[in-house]
């Protein structure tokens, strides 16, 4: 496995993702754009706690707007797109 970032992690992407983490740190009430819950709410097959994330709005989409999402959600659309693309299901878009 090479060191080069995916695309949609290339860019800004480091930058705009840290404001989008940065306010949904900062309020306790901010949900989760894919499940609709807050922090405090998600859990995680592993007992270890969730976290915010910035998701893409069009996964691997590296122009895609970036929202909070919380790490299970994120983890999980990230493992089913990876799956499905392995299968042939899903092709790979070059964005």
């Amino acid at each position: 496995m090479s060191g080069a970032k995916a695309a949609h992690h290339r860019g800004d992407y480091q930058k705009r993702a840290a404001k989008v983490r940065a306010r949904a740190n900062a309020d306790a009430s901010t949900t989760c754009w894919r499940c609709g819950l807050t922090l405090a709410q998600c859990r995680t097959k592993t007992g270890k706690p969730a976290r915010w994330t910035a998701g893409h709005v069009i996964d691997s989409n590296p122009d895609s707007p970036l929202l909070p999402e919380c790490s299970t959600c994120n983890y999980s659309a990230g493992a089913k797109l990876g799956n499905r693309r392995r299968q042939g299901l899903d092709p790979v878009v070059m964005w």
